[in-house]
């Protein structure tokens, strides 16, 4: 990809223009990463620059953007530009071409503000970057206030920079940040959605959990997680405090590789504990908090327009974490069901992180789980599978022993299942036998 990029830049700087790497890939550059795009600026306009690249696309052209392709890899390359005013707290009002360093200037972050020239390895730094990266800070180019009454979602983007890169904030921005957190409800569902995953996808994603709380911008954005601060818990199983804090020892335990269903699952799986919170006798109970939290759930990732797909697979796990330590009381056919489930695995990892988020660590359960499922693989194996095992007696065997089709049905091939999955029934005859002692 960077010998791509070197082609661009090179290409440009053969027809007399200026043109750089810029932004993000030349911070992931001078910090030793690979960076995941690059994007190029240059003082050609557009049409200058679809003139030497003429394999574009016009992807945002008012902007001064071009994405030109080559070698296989697809490119930004936009115009120097200077910005209008932000009407909608996203996009400029107007853009008028200018020169790199108002290019620079106009960019959120110092770290995201130098240009690079691949061709002379040469830095270009009109704000400081490059001594904000050897000191690992995160400070706004120029006003601060400005910056963020620019583009809104500024504010969340310089937590998830000073996360990801494990930086610090300089001086005051972080009292920007909370002072200004209120401006996060301007700004569309998804890009605050996008920008939260990329925080929470951190292995630093618990400290990140805690500076948006501390920020004010959850209070904004998902009011459920701040109410959670407080909330006691049964001291007997809860040594480690509220259920904020238990929360986020569970999202700190969580491997760095954790998907993010799984993140979102650990950081709602408790959501409803402050609504369902009542006392009894002088105990602490939560009376159907799973139930109420999967609802709670759904609400909260709608709002933050997730997929229908992301939305069940989260919910399911945070409706059946409690479940889990109930397997004994289900009937077989349908303990197999769930513990076979393909979702399993992750409710194994929601109850680990749980049960690593809570003072004692106590993690008997994970491994009774572990050990259950082991063992339903292999009456699976031997079983084939449930679908096989339910035609051993079908509903046309009933009527033809004289049943009357109705809901008495799936109850009587629901206990013949349990018989057979238990080993009690091994043919059609046994069934039979079964049937007509248990219900005729």
């Amino acid at each position: 990809m960077k010998k791509n990029a070197e082609q661009i830049v090179k290409a440009l700087q053969a027809k007399g223009f200026e043109a750089y790497f810029a932004g993000g890939s030349v911070r992931d550059l001078l910090l030793g990463q690979d960076p995941k795009d690059i994007d190029i600026a240059t003082n050609a306009n557009p049409d200058q620059i679809q003139e030497v690249f003429p394999d574009n696309i016009a992807l945002g052209r008012q902007f001064g953007v071009i994405l030109v392709k080559s070698g296989g890899n697809n490119f930004e390359v936009a115009t120097f530009r200077e910005e209008g005013v932000y009407l909608d707290k996203r996009r400029p009002s107007e853009v008028r071409f200018s020169s790199a360093k108002a290019d620079a200037l106009r960019r959120d972050f110092t770290v995201n503000g130098l240009f690079y020239d691949p061709i002379k390895g040469k830095i270009i730094d009109y704000v400081s970057g490059q001594e904000d990266i050897k000191k690992r800070v995160i400070r706004f180019i120029g006003d601060a206030q400005a910056r963020v009454s620019e583009d809104h979602l500024r504010l969340i983007r310089a937590i998830r920079f000073k996360i990801t890169l494990n930086f610090q904030y300089a001086n005051g921005t972080f009292e920007v940040i909370r002072a200004n957190s209120g401006l996060v409800k301007n700004v569309s569902a998804e890009r605050i959605r996008d920008e939260l995953n990329k925080i929470l996808l951190s292995d630093r994603r618990h400290i990140g959990f805690t500076e948006l709380t501390e920020s004010g911008i959850f209070g904004h954005i998902i009011p459920e997680i701040p109410k959670m601060k407080g909330v006691p818990q049964p001291i007997e199983y809860h040594h480690e405090g509220d259920v904020y804090t238990h929360i986020y020892l569970a999202l700190k335990s969580l491997a760095k590789e954790a998907p993010l269903h799984l993140i979102w699952a650990v950081i709602l799986h408790d959501i409803a504990k402050p609504n369902t919170l009542i006392r009894e006798n002088g105990r602490i109970i939560f009376h159907n908090h799973a139930e109420v939290s999967a609802e709670l759930s759904r609400e909260i990732l709608k709002r933050l327009k997730f997929s229908s797909l992301e939305i069940k697979t989260i919910s399911y796990l945070v409706e059946n974490h409690m479940k889990i330590a109930q397997t004994d009381k289900m009937r077989p056919n349908k303990r197999l069901q769930f513990l076979l489930d393909p979702r399993f695995p992750d409710l194994i990892s929601l109850c680990e992180a749980d049960s690593k988020g809570t003072y004692p660590i106590n993690l008997d359960l994970v491994e009774k789980l572990k050990s259950e499922v082991e063992k339903a693989k292999k009456e699976r194996e031997e079983f084939q599978n449930t679908k096989i095992v339910k035609k051993l007696f079908t509903g046309d065997d009933l009527i033809t022993l004289g049943f009357t089709p109705g809901p008495k049905f799936k109850e009587i091939l629901e206990e013949v299942n349990d018989q057979v999955i238990s080993g009690k029934i091994k043919n059609k005859a046994e069934a039979k036998k079964f049937i007509e002692s248990r219900f005729k």
